[in-house]
């Protein structure tokens, strides 16, 4: 790559999701780039990668990894205090130009562009008036890849032609793909560029099927994030589709998350284990179980080289934490990674209903209702605790093109590897790209007994019915994965959202710095019921204090009032609902009363990217009675 250096506005969490490596973000002058592999994230002067450490067991146990990083922040060798030796200077992220693709916006002629010309706003060649303008269009696959348009090969429809004249974009007005079209100047071939992000009849791309006819045109297998090295490009026989570079399906990152979760373990334990888990501990622990020295005599050696640093600890601490991290690091099971998400959540249910207090979960009591007898008792609510600090490590462990909501398993953690390294299996990249936030939230369990005698009202499963049947012809059309969607799900995911609308005009933060963690299973040994909101705002440590305080019951009672009184009526209504219940709203209609003017929140700050949403199931429908699960409560 050049080292020509560019500006982009972005904070280090959004490096995480949703401009990770592979995605197409936009620098300061307008041009549209594509952040590179992370084999190169991390090179500069002085480099010192441990202060980029994030360690976060139950993640590296799963994903496989030792240990996980923060994006790198730059750090210019300017400003350097006499005599301070500064540590990882001109460390920058890797970007390379994509689309390649340009016209110019006067003369309409187009140039392809070298990936690494990345630093300023690019003049047209072709006359002295016009500057270059991307391409709106680049091509996928489901195997990640991605290429810029064939337009020499769709203007000549032809494989491989034999015209390699300069091209023109031209647009005879209107809106659509109908009015654009492509031009050679040089054999005069011009061709429409109408349908191209369509499909056939026959449910395959128009590229695939139509660029040259009698033929097809696969995927150049083209991973372009790599940059100009031979491993850019691999065999790919799966059919490519064309998209507009800003789709949400041009690029679906693979997000793993966990809440820290409290062991029942002393302060001294957990400052050992922290310290073994230091990277150059670390590996020498492993050579001396390479060498097959037991754990006791490991810990004896440890103890006496590293007797400063250990002064707070004893040998069996030690011991105790060597076997810790034994048993972390073993590898997961297959079977495991079935319910590996349910599993991990339910951890953190378990976590969340006990009150805690230590430096990353504090988890207080505010209402039970086994032992208080409030007017709140009428929302169906069991606990209410009030989490003044809690810590939230979010991974990016690979990412999909065209379709998401891949399961996770031990292929996909592989694969996903594969697309964000290119030498994934070299040892300095054990590792992946993450970031930790310090936070505080409000989390409410439900009686288990109110919801299933709700869901057994034949009313709401009728009314569920709608949404079910749409989610299973998408599950058997291979767009989602199958995961177990319920009546309380879906209203306890809309109730999130309702909640979360009012809960940002008193608390100070904005919705995208929330977000939602809904705990839902009817599995009989992982059951759970409840929501947490927490504030998810990257980069900064400590909390304000002003989402926990709305926790309290003199806050939270009318909050819900309000909330749950707005979602009766939606300002689209009658139509939100009738849309809903008729053929469905949203990302592939799998939402029933929801719209952006009532239910939808930015979509960082939702599990499900404003999918399984409906009012209906909390306040009912105009006109029936008994579907909704507030309905008997006095707004």
């Amino acid at each position: 790559m050049s080292n020509n250096i560019t500006s982009i506005p972005l904070r280090r969490s959004e490096l995480i999701s949703p401009f990770g490596v592979g995605a197409i973000s936009t620098n300061n002058d307008g041009i549209n780039l594509m952040t590179g592999a992370l084999d190169l994230w991390f090179s500069g002067q002085n480099l010192d990668t441990s202060e980029y450490i994030i360690n976060e067991a139950r993640l590296a146990r799963v994903l496989g990894v030792n240990n996980f990083r923060l994006p790198p922040d730059y750090r210019s060798i300017l400003g350097k205090s006499r005599g301070e030796e500064r540590k990882n200077i001109n460390v920058k992220i890797p970007m390379v130009l994509f689309p390649t693709w340009f016209y110019c916006s006067f003369c309409k002629k187009m140039d392809r562009l070298h990936l690494a010309d990345i630093s300023k706003k690019k003049k047209c060649k072709h006359c002295v008036n016009g500057h270059l303008v991307q391409v709106p269009f680049v091509v996928v696959c489901q195997e990640g890849h991605i290429d810029d348009f064939p337009w020499i090969e769709w203007v000549h429809e032809n494989l491989t032609p034999a015209c390699s004249g300069t091209l023109k974009l031209v647009s005879t007005g209107g809106a659509t793909l109908t009015s654009m079209r492509v031009e050679c100047t040089n054999c005069n071939s011009t061709r429409s560029l109408k349908g191209i992000t369509s499909k056939s009849d026959n449910n395959s791309s128009k590229l695939f099927s139509q660029l040259e006819k009698g033929k097809h045109y696969h995927c150049t297998g083209r991973k372009h994030w790599y940059g100009t090295s031979t491993t850019a490009h691999e065999n790919c026989s799966e059919q490519p589709f064309v998209l507009l570079k800003n789709s949400n399906n041009v690029y679906y990152p693979n997000i793993l998350s966990a809440l820290y979760l409290p062991g029942d373990n002393s302060q001294e334990f957990e400052k050992t284990k922290e310290f073994l888990t230091n990277t150059n501990v670390l590996n020498e622990i492993t050579i001396y179980q390479e060498s097959k020295l037991s754990n006791d005599q490991i810990s004896k050696i440890l103890i006496n080289k590293y007797s400063a640093d250990l002064h707070f600890t004893n040998e069996n601490l030690i011991l105790k934490s060597l076997h810790s991290l034994s048993e972390e690091a073993k590898e997961i099971e297959e079977s495991e990674y079935e319910n590996i998400n349910l599993s991990m959540k339910y951890e953190e249910f378990s976590s969340l209903i006990e009150e805690h207090n230590n430096k990353d979960l504090k988890v207080v009591k505010e209402f039970n209702k086994a032992d208080n007898n409030n007017e709140i008792n009428n929302f169906g609510i069991q606990k209410i605790h009030l989490v003044h600090k809690l810590r939230d490590t979010r991974v990016l462990y690979g990412f999909q093109r065209f379709k998401g909501d891949q399961a996770i398993s031990k292929e996909t953690i592989k694969k996903g590897r594969e697309l964000l390294f290119k030498s994934s299996n070299h040892t300095q990249t054990n590792w992946l790209p993450g970031y930790t936030v310090y936070g505080e939230g409000i989390f409410i369990e439900f009686s288990e007994f109110e919801l299933s005698e709700w869901e057994a009202n034949v009313d709401v499963l009728q009314h569920f019915d709608i949404l079910k049947l749409r989610y299973n012809q998408i599950i058997n059309d291979g767009i989602l994965k199958q995961k177990e969607i319920t009546p309380r799900y879906v209203m306890l995911h809309t109730l999130a959202h309702i909640l979360i609308s009012e809960m940002i005009f008193e608390c100070g933060y904005s919705s995208s710095a929330l977000r939602e963690r809904i705990y839902v299973s009817k599995d009989p040994e992982k059951k759970m019921s409840g929501i947490l909101i927490y504030t998810a705002s990257g980069d900064s440590e400590g909390t304000l204090g002003g989402l926990v305080r709305l926790g309290k019951l003199e806050n939270l009672i009318p909050i819900l009032r309000r909330g749950l009184e707005k979602s009766k009526w939606c300002s689209s209504d009658p139509v939100c609902t009738d849309i809903g219940i008729n053929s469905g709203q949203g990302i592939h209609s799998l939402n029933i009363a929801a719209c952006h003017n009532c239910s939808y929140l930015p979509e960082t700050s939702c599990e499900e990217f404003n999918m399984f949403l409906d009012r209906s199931l909390l306040t009912g429908v105009l006109g029936k009675r008994g579907i909704g699960f507030f309905e008997s409560v006095s707004y």
